[in-house]
């Protein structure tokens, strides 16, 4: 007995082979997870906390005023090691208004696990008693 397969069956046929082994190739690719966006948190007002995991980093942005003569400084306490602070980098600002203030930024890194507090401290000019003017609490875990 002579089985008969019109030329119209075996396209759609193969066009459904086609279709099935792209999805099956294509699963694994819809199965892995998204690539991880870097964000950066950036704090402009302190006292502040934040939470992060080891080498996750948090930008502080304190507004700075060069023609004052007042300068910042950092101290961390705490667990000391769980975070490391950059030095401050200035930034002037975009104006030209004699006496404007620009901007401090420091990057603060999570190292390991631990509660760290970052103090921010400005001195005067001539080096005088530096007050503390605000803290990031940083949870590393």
């Amino acid at each position: 007995m002579a089985i008969h397969r019109s030329p119209r069956i075996l396209a759609v046929a193969a066009a459904f082979v086609v279709a099935a082994s792209a999805i099956v190739a294509a699963a694994p690719a819809q199965a892995t997870s998204p690539a991880k966006k870097n964000i950066t948190l950036t704090v402009t007002e302190l006292p502040a906390q934040v939470r992060l995991v080891p080498t996750e980093s948090v930008n502080v942005r304190l507004s700075t005023n060069l023609t004052t003569g007042y300068s910042w400084s950092t101290k961390v306490v705490g667990d000391t090691g769980a975070v490391t602070v950059s030095a401050g980098v200035y930034k002037a600002p975009v104006t030209d208004l004699v006496g404007a203030p620009g901007t401090t930024t420091w990057t603060v890194t999570a190292k390991a696990k631990g509660t760290a507090v970052v103090k921010f401290y400005a001195t005067p000019p001539g080096g005088g008693k530096k007050s503390l003017d605000g803290s990031l609490t940083v949870i590393v875990g």
